[in-house]
């Protein structure tokens, strides 16, 4: 159970979308309480290094272009970091940190004519097990967060690029762990 008191303007939630073929990260964030004037500062770092800040309205659609982008791979399991603030006169009402990934998935069909999935405009063999999430001693929690780790770096230790669910959706940390390690 998570419980955090927030403002009565605060940031509910926020939806990132890479365009890769674009070079930008199409943004959202959904503000609960907002006011005229009020104003989303969506700051995107590579590291430490700040590579492009944009503001724009709450509760409205804009981007973010990403220079010098590195697209995300299992080869190559690039993230940015996201820094997110609502202004109000200038002021800081609130604020959030999140992450994103430059990637696309995409289907097409092959030389052969064959439906391919891909990504990043490339066709990437998916290679993985079929992963129930099951755990001796919790059933479908895991006993740790490092527990939960270390079952997506030994996957991909075995050589895998993917993992499928089953029959469970697992918690953001699992997914994120996914996304750095390059699964």
């Amino acid at each position: 159970v998570w419980l955090e008191s927030v403002p009565k303007a605060y940031i509910v939630k926020t939806k990132q979308t890479p365009k890769l073929d674009e070079g930008v990260l199409a943004f959202q964030a959904t503000v609960a309480g907002s006011q005229a004037g009020d104003e989303i500062k969506v700051r995107a770092l590579n590291g430490t290094q700040v590579i492009k800040e944009q503001v724009g309205q709450p509760n409205a659609d804009f981007e973010l272009s990403v220079p010098n982008l590195e697209a995300w791979s299992p080869s190559n399991p690039k993230l940015y970091d996201l820094e997110i603030q609502l202004l109000r006169k200038g002021k800081v009402i609130d604020q959030a940190k999140s992450y994103f990934a430059m990637r696309k998935i995409s289907m097409e069909k092959d030389e052969n004519g064959i439906q391919r999935m891909l990504l990043n405009n490339k066709f990437t063999f998916q290679y993985g097990p079929l992963d129930q999430g099951w755990w001796p001693d919790g059933l479908h929690t895991a006993p740790t967060d490092e527990a939960l780790k270390f079952d997506v770096i030994k996957t991909k230790e075995m050589g895998f690029n993917m993992i499928r669910k089953h029959i469970k959706v697992e918690p953001a940390r699992w997914y994120r762990y996914c996304d750095s390690i390059g699964m």
